[in-house]
């Protein structure tokens, strides 16, 4: 056969038709894949996970490896295991330890045996889906065998301890190695992380001991304060915010000394470790020898396999380091370089932070010369630490920035002169997440938010369009879980620049930059026009405005972190132009009536020992059980102490009280008003009243055994047995401490739940007692309030919903005054969760049709003329009688008048446009109608066309 001109153009338009098809058929299926993969939350989010990585899918096989030293290829799975591993598991070097030998050590601190309650918390903790190690028993299956095992692991482990042995099944590891992401080199095997896959139910007492480590480490102080990862209580923000409030006290010191920030790099932090100086740290910071002893065994010999490819490799021996992937790492790294962070930060004007292995090192004074000099006293102790904990500076990964808004008089450009060479400074340097410019006005941090969250964006659009894909209210989940922290990451910082803007501690560029990004998210939510309002967007997705996001993050950001410590006079503060950020959001605070921030609780990481033994509890699984329980518990603990408690809000006033059957005594507290305390807060102060009560009782002689609490309350109970550094921790405190002498003295306590307001006399009488605490009486009266405890601070949990609160009121104002998005503020002049429950049960197709019929920025004539679309000649409706607008097509149009009957004929409010679109029924069928009129050709249905 010849090609002829003929032959050719019809292969041509095969072709073409062919190429058609198969990109219909693929778009097709991916479309279909992400509707069904999207029907549960597991799936859900690893769609939502697929979607931000589909461009840098990681491939079914490593590429071939350049070992750094030959240059030769690893080309096999094994060779490519050798070089891994010796990249992994390097020969460390020499380590100075002639200090060790000859140490005197402080006394350590005493800890009792494991507990059974403490193995159970740990095998409640476990991931349960995490992969195993090589035994292959699943965190799942222990968690399921736990009533079983429990006691005879806590046998075992108590034996392990005493020997100081760590058995050898459980130092067996299986190595996988992962991708570091955000490489531009996968042939380098630097670009590839090692886990450790360790025996389960050997985490489960590294688990145990790494709590007890930090339990020790938090209450007897045995950190240095400033070293923020891996421990309770403590966040990047934490650091972040101690390095910035030093270089703002340096901006405001004499005529404005310039801060110099140099942050360290350590190779292969974890591979490194001195097993026998990271003993002699323990030793030194008052760890007991038995626990001293059990670690060493624990880190060594250890025996990994390495997994890559399919392949598994011959076990190999390590000697040093330590497994990433248990427990114990992170909390043992602490101790290993807690002396870099103390002795560096010992110096004068100087400030050392640690988070983890990442090291800042922050000096200020009047010239960058004196910054650098101070740089090098603390790089010169580094080294000194680093000879004697086998460690090795990366110094070509060392970042240096001057920070100074003075340029014309500070030397910017002053390099650092080190052993390894000279650091040429930065103007910009990247810790803990956080882009720091070296005037701290953030513009490349905003840069960077918006690169990312458009990155995030982009893979939502992948998951969905207007007439297809995850539904609307699962798309707006993913964006709040995934986007919303990626903007809102620090802003704490990077939103309290206060340098050239008049009202606002950031630039409009930044507010504009942010409301674009949540503006185009929202877009691909809802499926609405691009013409939607940035404010009708906002509310038709119920997603909080940027503005106000960025206000409430600060609040309940300061009031997780703490207010930035008072080191001037209340005079010097208010001359200081240059307010830190936690200032500025204290300020702001101040400025809008808000709560004393420096009157809130104080929450500590542990109120108790890992190994308490706290009250017995018991809540039965229903009302009518529990009701049962009650009343042959009455008659079986006849000789018991019995105290009813309940916890009362009233009137925007918390009370507390317990009734005690026994004693036919009462005892209330009032515990402020709604910005102090809560409902849980005065449940908690109930059960203190109790323990009160019980030991009142107890002074007087009576030997009762056991005292009985009920409560209606679970949530305190539950915070009773086991009490944790959250909310009303100073509540949960003091009754830990009054139960522990209580027992002392021989009393037991057993605190139960009972339901409320079934008829139980002393609940009913405990309920009653707590609503008069707060000056409420019956009928419309009012009387004295009880007395207020001697302890009583506002809880951290009326800040958060002050901050709530105050977003909301804020948001309402501006929706209020707004001139855009009017159509939106018919059907909802008041933003509300209940335009997202609208939502409810609707195809991703029809909530597009939905916020476009809300927002009237739809494919009618009205708004396709004004918006001047090609084609579009005229606004009127093809029945002549009026525009074509949403309310003319739903109640008015005779073109569709026997449609209308027949599918909201019979709707109650199918004249009111407001109804019709703002309740969950009449808007189903108000689609349902739109859908059928054929008007939209975005939403055609090709089938009914097809019939018609």
């Amino acid at each position: 056969l010849y090609r002829t001109e003929e032959t050719w153009e019809a292969y041509r338009a095969a072709r073409n038709d062919k190429g058609r098809v198969i990109k219909k058929a693929l778009k097709q299926n991916h479309r279909e894949k992400v509707e069904e993969a999207a029907q549960s939350p597991a799936t859900l989010w690893r769609l939502a996970k697929w979607a931000r990585n589909r461009h840098s899918q990681t491939p079914n096989v490593t590429p071939a490896l350049v070992d750094p030293a030959t240059k030769q290829q690893a080309i096999t799975s094994s060779e490519k295991a050798e070089l891994l591993r010796k990249t992994f598991f390097p020969v460390p070097p020499d380590t100075d330890i002639e200090d060790i030998e000859n140490a005197n050590y402080p006394a350590p601190t005493a800890m009792p045996p494991i507990t059974t309650r403490e193995i159970e918390e740990a095998i409640e903790e476990a991931a349960p889906l995490k992969a195993p190690g090589p035994d292959g028993i699943t965190n799942k299956a222990l968690q399921i065998a736990s009533p079983w095992i429990k006691h005879h692991l806590t046998k075992i482990f108590n034996q392990s301890l005493t020997l100081g042995y760590y058995p050898e099944h459980f130092r067996q590891s299986t190595t996988v190695v992962l991708r570091k992401p955000g490489k531009d080199n996968y042939t380098v095997p630097k670009a590839y992380r090692p886990i450790a896959l360790l025996n389960t139910t050997g985490k489960i007492m590294e688990a145990v001991i790494a709590k007890r480590l930090s339990y020790l480490a938090e209450t007897h102080n045995l950190l240095p304060d400033t070293h923020m990862g891996g421990r309770k209580l403590r966040s990047t923000e934490h650091a972040l915010h101690l390095i910035i409030d030093n270089i703002y006290d340096a901006w405001n010191t004499g005529q404005g000394k310039v801060a110099s920030l140099l942050l360290l790099d350590v190779s292969g932090v974890f591979d490194n470790i001195s097993h026998a100086r990271l003993l002699h740290n323990l030793r030194k910071r008052k760890i007991d020898e038995r626990t001293v002893k059990w670690i060493g065994s624990f880190l060594r010999p250890r025996f990994t396999t390495l997994s890559i490819d399919g392949f598994t490799s011959e076990p190999y021996k390590l000697e040093t380091g330590e497994p990433q992937g248990s427990n114990l790492s992170p909390i043992l790294y602490l101790f290993y370089n807690a002396d870099l962070i103390e002795k560096c930060g010992e110096l004068d004007d100087t400030a050392t932070t640690g988070f983890i292995d990442d090291v800042a090192i922050l000096t200020w004074a009047d010239s960058t010369k004196e910054t650098c000099k101070k740089l090098q006293e603390a790089l010169h102790i580094a080294e000194q630490w680093a000879a004697t904990h086998a460690s090795i500076f990366a110094p070509d990964k060392f970042q240096l920035t001057h920070f100074t808004r003075t340029r014309t008089r500070i030397d910017v450009e002053e390099p650092l002169q080190t052993r390894w060479g000279t650091i040429e400074p930065k103007k910009t340097c990247k810790y803990l997440g956080l882009i720091m410019d070296s005037t701290l006005t953030w513009k490349q941090h905003i840069d960077e938010i918006q690169r990312k969250v458009t990155k995030t964006v982009n893979a939502l659009s992948s998951l969905g369009g207007s007439t297809w894909g995850v539904t609307m209210r699962e798309m707006r989940k993913i964006y709040k879980g995934v986007a919303v922290p990626q903007m809102m990451y620090a802003c704490s910082a990077w939103s309290n620049a206060n340098w050239r803007t008049r009202d606002k501690p950031y630039t409009e560029r930044t507010l504009s930059k942010l409301q674009s990004l949540q503006a185009r998210a929202s877009r691909v939510i809802s499926g609405a026009y691009k013409a939607a309002s940035i404010p009708a967007l906002d509310v038709e997705t119920y997603l909080l405005p940027v503005e106000q996001q960025i206000f409430k993050h600060n609040v309940d950001t300061l009031g997780r972190v703490g207010p930035a410590e008072r080191r001037h006079t209340e005079e010097e503060a208010r001359r200081n132009k240059k307010k830190s950020p936690r200032r500025a959001i204290e300020q702001a605070i101040r400025d809008r009536q808000g709560p004393d921030i420096r009157r809130q609780e104080h929450i500590v990481p542990y109120i108790v020992p890992p190994w308490w033994q706290g009250p017995q509890t018991f809540i039965e699984t229903n009302t009518e059980e529990a009701q049962i329980k009650h009343e042959q518990i009455i008659q079986d603990e006849p000789d018991a102490v019995h105290i009813y408690t309940d916890g009362s809000g009233i009137g925007g006033h918390i009370g507390a009280a317990a009734v005690c059957t026994t004693t036919q005594e009462t005892k209330s507290a009032y515990m402020g008003d709604d910005t102090t305390s809560t409902v849980y807060a005065g449940e908690l102060q109930g059960i203190s009243l109790a323990l009160q009560i019980a030991q009142e009782d107890r002074s007087r002689g009576n030997s009762r055994s056991k005292v009985l609490i009920y409560t209606d309350n679970q949530a305190a109970i539950r915070s009773t047995a086991k009490p944790k550094g959250k909310s009303g921790a100073y509540l949960l405190t003091s009754i830990a401490k009054q139960i522990d002498e209580l027992q002392l003295q021989g009393l037991n306590t057993e605190i139960r739940w009972v339901p409320a307001h079934i008829g139980i006399q002393g609940n009913e009488e405990a309920d009653r007692a707590a609503k008069e605490a707060t000056g409420w009486r019956e009928g419309d009266l009012t009387g004295p309030k009880a007395a207020e405890p001697q302890q009583l601070y506002p809880l951290r949990s009326t800040m958060k919903t002050w901050s709530h609160k105050e977003t909301m009121m804020s948001w309402e104002r501006d929706w209020i005054s707004e001139t855009r998005g009017r159509a939106s503020f018919r059907h909802t002049p008041k933003p509300s969760r209940k335009v997202v429950d609208l939502h409810d049960g609707l195809s991703k197709k029809h909530s597009a049709l939905l916020t476009q019929l809300r927002t009237e920025k739809i494919g009618l004539k009205d708004f396709l003329y004004n918006r001047k679309i090609p084609g579009i000649s005229s606004n009127r409706c093809p029945c002549g009688s009026d525009r074509q607008t949403v309310a003319h097509v739903l109640l008015r149009c005779r073109q569709h008048r026997q449609l209308r009957d027949q599918e909201l004929g019979r709707l109650r409010g199918r004249n009111n446009l407001r109804k019709l679109l703002n309740e969950r029924k009449a808007a189903a069928k108000a689609i349902k109608f739109i859908e059928l009129t054929q008007i939209l050709g975005q939403f055609q249905d090709r089938d009914l066309n097809r019939q018609s």
